[in-house]
């Protein structure tokens, strides 16, 4: 399954924002993803941690993205996320991260031209 492993510096309350509470919807925040990676993980995990090596604090399933337009955040993703109890407390391991985030991707495409940053 695609999937994304993000770490969440500091307090940044704003990251994380419920939209729908009955049916635990979020946006997960602004992230330097490439649009082409955000939607082939459209479907598939996203978690956040505080580190590398701890546990997820929150996890869930991909609905969709956005592009954020405007202010300090234009061009970056922001993630909608089913949140999920199973998730919480996954564990990402130390290999394969790069610019506080790893994604796995279960067919990986070479042929990309778009960078995650």
């Amino acid at each position: 399954m695609n999937r994304i492993h993000l770490i969440e510096r500091g307090d940044f309350p704003e990251n994380l924002v419920r939209i729908e509470k009955e049916n635990h919807i979020y946006d997960s925040g602004f992230w330097f993803v490439a649009q082409a990676t955000a939607e082939r993980l459209v479907g598939g995990q996203l978690y956040l941690h505080d580190a590398k090596d701890k546990p997820a604090r929150f996890g869930g399933t991909i609905l969709g993205y956005r592009v954020a337009e405007g202010g300090a955040n234009e061009g970056k993703i922001v993630f909608r996320c089913q949140a999920s109890m199973d998730a919480k407390g996954a564990r990402a391991g130390r290999e394969g991260w790069g610019m506080e985030k790893k994604i796995v991707l279960d067919d990986p495409n070479p042929d990309t031209r778009e960078v995650d940053r």
